[in-house]
């Protein structure tokens, strides 16, 4: 059975992966780095290890550039706390969408998150992120769903309504 301590833990485990994949999408450095403790690191993200704040100058420039939009979806959570540690396994599906004047194209990743949350000065953050690919894809958008020329665009910037609360 899992005790009121344990459930404030695993939501703010849960709060910490959805700050980053919300921070990820808006572009949103303070969001993504919230997820994360000082020095964190995030691996099989390039060749080599790289510290989440080295990760934040490079990755959120480069999706900027790179794609239109981006969406970056978590399920399946796993979470084992032993201590002040806590092994965090979970599913990503993130969505990217490049375009040109001529075309847009779906790039589509699955894999997962495997990371080590760690209790420090009272907060459950990440420690250290792997990532890893299970599957992905490219695919032409030749036709986009009806009504799509009326709904009101998302942002990538704090213009979002989100950032009105």
């Amino acid at each position: 059975m899992i005790d009121s301590r344990e459930l404030s833990q695993r939501a703010e485990i849960v709060d910490a992966l959805l700050s980053y994949t919300r921070g990820i999408d808006r572009l949103d450095k303070e969001s993504v780095i919230s997820a994360f403790h000082p020095g964190a690191t995030l691996n099989n993200y390039g060749s080599d290890p790289m510290p989440i704040e080295d990760f934040v100058e490079y990755a959120l420039p480069s999706l900027e550039q790179r794609y239109s939009a981006t969406q970056h979806r978590v399920s399946n959570i796993r979470i084992e706390i032993k201590e002040d540690k806590a092994l965090v396994e979970s599913y990503v599906l993130a969505y990217h969408v490049k375009s040109s004047e001529s075309s847009k194209q779906l790039h589509t990743f699955n894999g997962r998150y495997v990371d080590t949350f760690t209790l420090l000065d009272g907060h459950w953050k990440i420690s250290e992120r792997f990532l890893r690919n299970d599957w992905s894809k490219v695919e032409d958008i030749a036709d986009e769903m009806a009504g799509s020329s009326v709904w009101v665009k998302g942002r990538r910037d704090f213009d979002d309504p989100i950032y009105d609360f």
